[in-house]
């Protein structure tokens, strides 16, 4: 049932004390199933390029299986930018999934290995507003999402698709994803 879990992880998070995060099927559930910030399904093929051990592994597996879509594999060994490219091309990759280090460093020396994608999330932390840009310039038929979410709420909370923006300006974390509340918090 959607209470049982489906697996631990282990995350320090921000406190940097280890802590096992039990993740039940409902959440992944939520993540991948009727959505609204992604395009999953039979046309889609993503690529897992996450450790196992790292959340965004569940978005990458259990995006494509759970919905009729295609799930390829980087290829072991140390990633490089010339093994992602020839991946997103080999396997005809339309979803991805960077962390917002590696987005910043595949937008600064490889923007075009992006080209074959229809749609890219990036995040888990702060993306640059000079990186998005020049994503956009250089991509403009690419739909790039902004993915927020501590592991407590398995990978993602909130999502937006990010625009051309203010030049400079924040890039926003985008609004709950469906069947997820997002509370914002003061002092009290």
């Amino acid at each position: 049932g959607a209470d049982d879990l489906a697996y631990v992880l282990y995350t320090s998070g921000s406190t940097g004390t280890p802590k096992g995060v039990a993740v039940p099927q409902g959440a992944v559930a939520r993540l991948v199933r009727e959505t609204d910030y992604a395009a999953f399904g039979p046309n889609e093929v993503s690529l897992l390029m996450a450790p196992l051990t790292f959340d965004a592994s569940t978005f990458e597996i259990w995006g494509p299986l759970l919905n009729g879509g295609s799930l390829a594999l980087l290829p072991p060994g140390e990633v490089t930018l010339d093994g992602l490219e020839g991946a997103l091309r080999d396997f005809a990759v339309t979803t991805l999934w960077l962390t917002a280090g590696l987005f910043h460093l595949v937008v600064d020396e490889r923007p075009g290995a992006l080209a074959p994608l229809s749609q890219l999330l990036a995040g888990g932390d702060v993306l640059s507003p000079p990186h998005v840009a020049r994503l956009r310039r250089e991509l403009t038929g690419l739909r790039l999402i902004d993915g927020y979410g501590p592991t407590e709420n398995t990978t993602f909370t909130a999502c937006g698709e990010v625009g051309e923006g203010e030049p400079g300006a924040a890039v926003p974390i985008g609004r709950p994803i469906a069947n997820t509340r997002l509370y914002i918090l003061d002092a009290h």
